[in-house]
């Protein structure tokens, strides 16, 4: 039996799994008592940031530059006591078009109908932010970040087996989800679970392969009520990637105790390479990332904080290992306006240069 033939029934074991689970947890949520407090009138919140970055990597890099890079705005409409509808439209890099030129980017970065019966049971359908390690449902949500942007090591862009770059998860899923919360004594789960179209060119419109993008996240609250642990898995079979087999598993940690902050991840993944042909050859390359951060917040305004983080992969190759070390101070100005200045020391292998990068910004939530 062949190594390809291995790693398509493992997958199927593992979409067998998920199902199995996912029949579960609505049995469950459905046992439990309907609590969904009902509102009457449309809610309205966004978030708001610009930036000022300068590097000494290049000549590009040494001029520096303002970036007007977030404006998102997000509606709630409660449509009764179970219904509601969910959506986020976000204008980056202060978009402008005309006939002739195109700048920045407008698109809905969610749309969903979620129905609420329990804490224990809620059903999206639609487009929604894929469940995944501690920042990407947050998404734009910068007045909630410690630094200016999220860990690269996890959520950037990196090399991807068709010699492209892109994240080892999808960000977005157009499909179906499942979430709740369960409790027990003082334990605390909350898991979501879904099926999508996983990646491709259309995505929210039309998935190009019979194979679905699978995943979930699970965070435990222990007693110590200060520790919460996650894990996120995600799967599919990327269609902009000639249908190659991509697998991401995570898991991350918070503590936070009185003034105190940690926090790290841990990515791995798999992507499968493609052979001459361009075709999925059943061999897979591995890649491993992960950031510690901490953070001190003094009289509730002002939090120092540091961060290291590193991803790389099984090729001995040049350039295949990058790291970065932060150091910045976050100001609250106000509980909704945040002011940030790092500087981060970047090192992207052997063919790049070291080289340092210092970014201010304001971050706004309304």
């Amino acid at each position: 039996m062949n190594k390809g033939l291995n790693n398509r029934i493992a997958a199927n074991c593992w979409a067998k799994r998920i199902f199995v689970f996912l029949l579960a947890m609505i049995a469950l949520g459905l046992l439990a008592e309907p609590g969904y407090a009902e509102q009457s009138k449309l809610e309205v919140y966004g978030f708001f940031d610009m930036e000022a970055e300068v590097s000494n990597k290049d000549a590009a890099g040494k001029i520096w530059t303002f970036d007007q890079h977030h404006l998102n705005i997000i509606t709630i409409y409660p449509l009764d006591n179970k219904f509601r509808v969910f959506a986020e439209v976000a204008w980056e890099h202060g978009p402008f078009y005309s006939p002739s030129e195109m700048i920045g980017n407008i698109y809905l970065a969610r749309a969903y109908l979620e129905y609420k019966y329990s804490d224990a049971f809620q059903l999206r359908m639609g487009t929604f932010l894929t469940p995944f390690g501690i920042y990407n449902e947050r998404h734009d949500a910068t007045p909630t970040f410690i630094s200016t942007f999220v860990p690269q090591s996890v959520y950037g862009e990196h090399e991807l087996s068709f010699m492209g770059k892109g994240r080892l998860f999808a960000k977005h899923g157009t499909g179906v989800q499942v979430l709740g919360t369960l409790s027990a004594n003082k334990w605390e789960g909350k898991y979501q679970l879904y099926l999508s179209n996983g990646r491709g060119p259309s995505p929210t419109e039309r998935d190009n392969n019979a194979n679905k993008g699978i995943g979930g996240r699970l965070i435990i609250s222990l007693p110590i009520e200060t520790l919460r642990l996650g894990a996120s898995y995600y799967t599919d079979r990327n269609g902009d990637a000639n249908n190659a087999r991509q697998n991401a598993l995570g898991f991350d940690s918070e503590f936070d105790y009185e003034d105190i902050h940690l926090e790290t991840e841990v990515l791995l993944a798999s992507l499968e390479r493609l052979d001459i042909s361009g075709a999925p050859s059943g061999d897979f390359r591995k890649i491993s990332g992960y950031y510690l951060l901490g953070a001190y917040t003094f009289f509730d305004k002002l939090t120092p904080f540091a961060r290291y983080e590193w991803i790389g992969d099984n090729i001995d190759k040049d350039g295949h290992t990058h790291n970065a070390t932060t150091f910045g101070i976050n100001y609250s100005i106000t509980p909704s306006v945040k002011l940030k200045n790092e500087i981060q020391f970047r090192s992207e292998g052997e063919t790049v240069n070291s080289y340092q990068f210092y970014v201010a910004s304001i971050a706004v939530a309304f």
